[in-house]
Order: C-alpha cells, then sequence, then structure tokens
C-alpha cells in the first residue's frame, strides 16, 4: 500500500476558504499568483498575510522605509485585486529583521483562526539553500501556527475574546524541493503576470525584461510539461498529519 492511501494527499482546487501567508509583498503572486486566480474562479475565498512591510525592497538610498511600506502596501493591494484577493492581514514586522518564528507564529495563529481557512499556501521552510531569514522564519512560523491553531489552550485569550479553535485540512508549500502536485495555470498565466508587475517597485521595466520575466516563464514551463500544460506551478501539498512525527513525509 502507498503511503498517499494511508493518508491521502488533499486537492488543493477543491479549497473553498484558502490563506496565503508570505513574507513580503510580491511573494505571492511570483510562487502561486497562477493557482490564486484558479481558486478565485472558481469561486473560493482567498486571504493573503503579509508578515512584513516590506520596507526593505529598495535600492535607493534617498529613500525612507516609510516610504517604501506605504508604496509597497499599494502595490499588493493592486496585485491582490487583479488576481481576486479583497482581503489582507499585515502583520506589521520590519522587512528583513522579522522576530523569533514564535512571535510571529502567535499572530499568525490569531489570523488562522478569524479566516477559518481549510486551506494554508505558504513557501517551504525547508527549501534547500533558502538564504532569507525572512522567508525561513514566515514559512515556519505559518506551519506551526497551522499545528497550534486548533487546540485551546495554545494561546487560550484568543479563545476567550470569541476566536474559536481552528483546523486547516490541508497546506500547500510554494517553491518547494519536494514537490508532489502540479496545478496547470495556463488559462490563468496573464492574470499571474498582471499581478506581479502591479509591484512596480520591485520589478522596473529593464528588471523584470532582462532577469525575473525569462526565468519566471522558463521555470513556469519546465512545471508545466510535467502534466502537458503550456504553464504550471508546483507545490508540496500536505495535511498536518504528514507534518507530526511522519518520517517519511519527504517522499509524499
Amino acid at each position: 500500500m502507498d503511503l498517499k492511501d494511508l493518508i491521502p494527499i488533499p486537492d488543493l482546487l477543491e479549497a473553498k476558504d484558502v490563506l496565503v501567508i508570505f513574507p513580503h509583498p510580491d511573494d505571492a503572486e511570483l510562487t502561486a499568483g497562477g493557482t490564486v486566480a484558479l481558486l478565485t474562479a472558481k469561486g473560493a475565498r482567498v486571504s493573503y498575510c503579509s508578515a512584513t512591510d516590506g520596507s526593505m525592497g529598495c535600492f535607493d538610498p534617498a529613500m525612507t522605509r516609510e516610504k517604501v511600506a506605504a508604496i509597497r502596501r499599494e502595490e499588493q493591494v493592486k496585485a491582490a485585486e487583479t488576481l481576486g484577493v479583497k482581503d489582507i492581514h499585515w502583520l506589521g514586522f520590519t522587512d528583513g529583521f522579522l522576530p523569533d518564528i514564535e512571535t510571529v507564529r502567535r499572530k499568525i495563529v490569531a489570523v488562522i483562526r478569524k479566516v477559518k481557512p481549510d486551506f494554508i499556501i505558504t513557501l517551504d521552510p525547508w527549501l534547500t539553500y533558502e538564504a532569507h531569514p525572512d522567508h525561513r522564519k514566515t514559512a515556519m512560523a505559518a506551519v506551526e501556527a497551522a499545528m497550534y491553531a486548533p487546540f485551546p489552550l495554545a494561546y487560550p485569550e484568543d479563545i476567550r475574546e470569541g476566536q474559536e479553535p481552528h483546523a486547516v485540512s490541508g497546506i500547500a508549500f510554494a517553491v518547494s524541493s519536494h514537490p508532489n502536485t502540479v496545478v496547470d495555470i495556463t488559462e490563468t498565466w496573464e492574470r499571474k503576470i498582471a499581478a506581479c508587475l502591479c509591484h512596480k517597485s520591485q520589478f522596473p521595466e529593464h528588471v523584470w525584461n532582462s532577469v525575473y520575466a525569462p526565468v519566471l516563464m522558463a521555470k513556469s514551463r519546465e512545471i508545466g510539461q510535467r502534466i502537458g500544460a503550456a504553464f504550471g506551478e508546483d507545490f508540496k501539498v500536505m495535511t498536518m498529519s504528514h507534518l507530526h512525527i511522519f518520517a517519511d513525509a519527504w517522499r509524499v
């Protein structure tokens, strides 16, 4: 019997309520924008949760963090609307200086209990060679928060304030070294690109055309070829049971 028969992998595209948790403005669109567009087109409610304010994302020494944060917030709102996402939760941590995972986890637990998603999309905290601490911390905090959110004695102050414990049915890790799910985003490819281009501060035309566009297109085509699609996004999709004392989780 295959491990997938014992604990089946949930179908991401059947999710009705999805929370996308990401470190910075633009991460959601780059890594999962096509899938988000597919979900909203099918009638799913998709909410965003941005861990940081994006205020380090600038190479102009004349700018201030406050100005950059304001620009990136506006860009993220436009990008989200392009994909059909209207609900954004901002944790407000400083870009590049995300605190310890426990502090971030606590805030994400509160968002999970408020939104009550059946699925979470985030980055893979175990991605090989990931150097950005905001990426590693946000993703790990998201996984831990999903683990803690169902337990009423974890942060019981939430319960006293009327937020019920909540368990998610699945979690999808974008940009994973061990993906097990490919989503055909051919029909939403143009919307994904349009959403990415809302982040003008991060992707000036010359940078987008010379670096991001060719890399993103090549990788999306490579992923899509696995299922005979023009463009694809891949994920490591798991249940919380796969993420607790499960030695074979890497090969599920």
